[in-house]
This record gives structure tokens, sequence and C-alpha cells, in this order.
């Protein structure tokens, strides 16, 4: 009984191997510029179906294309968004599959969507743009015909001046004569057989700092300018001094102001003296000769006591 039990699970491997590996596999699947081909078996009443993993995320994560279940083409147009992707492909008959076969990952040689990695180095002495590729296809298959065009430009109030453009095939490429304290822009695209290709670079703007030798010949600059400012002050002073002095002197001589009685008596201390009237003058008021007569008592008894 037992030897029975175990013979079972050996029939249905058996018989899933077969289901599997009873069809030859599609074989030679190869990226051809932006196809992807493979050679059939020699059965022409067997199916393909197409799947795809999107940019290798995950082994596990296979999507169908829904255009190639069940079909029989043996080609697959490849578009940009397949970029980076890993696609495989198997046979089918009725309930027999065979294995999958795999292609190479979706390359920039295969899709025209491929744009240069670009990274702006800005130091005093020297400004730079490296280059680099999203992968290493293009230069492998195309070598010097594929070059780098670098555009950049000048961005003034707003307004942009005309673009310079640099056509190298080096990754490290040294932009001279640059304004200091200037905005510039820079943008690069593929030139394959000095036509272009694929996708521009995003466009890095960035203020060139000045550099040392610009930030000395300001100061020195600066200094002559001051220098000649104040030698034409100290000449046009000197000229008018010269020509009118009269009228500098007549300015600059101190305002005289006079300066009424009344408050030269207060600041001065100068008070009229008026003379006591006597007793004989004929101006006395009567409690004037009634004073002078008081005294008079006053001086007799004073007399008579002594």
């Amino acid at each position: 009984m037992i030897r029975h039990l175990n013979v079972v699970p050996v029939l249905i491997l058996i018989i899933n191997i077969e289901r599997t590996f009873g069809l030859k596999p599609p074989h030679d699947v190869k990226i051809v510029v932006s196809d992807l081909q493979w050679k059939p078996s020699n059965d022409d009443t067997v199916l393909y179906s197409l799947q795809y993993n999107p940019k290798r995320k995950s082994e596990d994560e296979w999507l169908n294309v829904s255009s190639h279940i069940g079909t029989k083409l043996r080609t697959f147009q490849i578009t940009p968004e397949f970029y980076g992707a890993v696609f495989r492909v198997r046979t089918e008959k009725g309930n027999n599959v065979s294995e999958w076969q795999y292609s190479n990952p979706v390359q920039c040689v295969n899709v025209a969507v491929c744009l240069p990695v670009t990274n702006l180095i800005v130091k005093h002495e020297r400004v730079s743009l490296t280059m680099t590729h999203m992968d290493q296809s293009l230069e492998k298959e195309y070598g010097e015909h594929i070059e780098f065009n670098i555009s950049y430009w000048k961005v003034d109030n707003g307004g942009s001046s005309k673009v310079e453009t640099i056509i190298t095939n080096r990754k490290n490429e040294p932009l001279p004569d640059l304004e200091s304290e200037q905005n510039y822009c820079f943008q690069v695209e593929y030139l394959l057989y000095n036509k272009p290709y694929g996708n521009a670079s995003k466009e890095i703007c960035e203020i060139i700092p000045e550099t040392p030798e610009a930030a000395s010949r300001r100061v020195l600059l600066y200094s002559i300018l001051t220098t000649l400012f104040v030698s034409a002050m100290c000449g046009i002073c000197i000229f008018v001094l010269f020509k009118y002095h009269k009228k500098v002197k007549q300015l600059l001589q101190p305002i005289q102001l006079e300066i009424p009685d009344h408050y030269r008596e207060v600041l001065y201390n100068e008070f009229p003296l008026q003379a006591c009237p006597s007793p004989s003058s004929q101006s006395l008021r009567s409690y004037d000769l009634i004073t002078v007569i008081e005294n008079s008592n006053e001086e007799q008894e004073k007399r008579f006591l002594t």
C-alpha cells in the first residue's frame, strides 16, 4: 500500500515535467535595434507568450504583454517605456508549455530616448561640465561617432544671450571665458553622426563666482577711481577758492546782530540811576513831607534824651 502511495507523486511529477519540457522553447531571443526577435521551434502549430520585468525591480514581478499572449507573432516592437526592462518568451500548445527564454535588458542603443547625465562643477579657478551615459551601449556600439553637444548661454534680466556650443567626445569639458557673477545655463544632447539623437538633458543654471584674479582687479580699479575722485574734488575746491575768494570770505564772516536795549539791560545789568527828590522840591507829594517831618521829630527826641 505504501509503495502505491509513493508512485502517485512520482507519476504526477513526470507528467508535469513532460508538460513543461515536452515543447521546444523559442531560441536565439535577442534585441535587434528596437525589435525583440526570436526564432521559432520546428512546430508551426505552437503559440507564443511574452512577458517583461520592468527595469528588473524584482525577479518575481513579470507582467504580460497584452498583444503577445497566445500569439503566432515572433517579433515585438520595443517602445521607450520599456527602457531597462527584460523580456522572456515561451511556446505553448494546448496545455503544454515550454521553459522561458530571456532577453538582454533594453538599453539606450535600442530606444532613442536616452539623455546624457550631466553634472556642473563650479570652483573659483575652474568651471567644467562632466557627462556620463545612462549605460555603455551607445559608446560600445558607435564609438567615437556618438558625441556630446554642449549648449550654454548667459541669462541677463530675464532674457538670454547668444547660445554657444561645444561638440566633444570627452566626458569632462572645461568651460573657459565665462563672466564672473553672471547667471549661465547649460544643456547637453547626443550627436550621432552629427545628428541629434535621443533627448536633451535637463537645463542646469548657476551663477559663476568671482575668481581671485577678478577680485584683485576690482579692488585695484575701485582704488584708482576713488583716488581720481578725491583728486578731482580737491582741484575743484582749490579753483573755487582761488577765483571767488572775496565772496567766500564774505560768506565766512560772522553775522553781526544788534541787540535791543531792553535785552542789553537784562544781559549786562545796566539799570539807569534816578536821583531822589529833595524836600524843597515842589514835586514832593504830601506823603513825602510827612515822612520828612517824622524824621525831624525823632532826631529832636534823641537829642533831648542825651
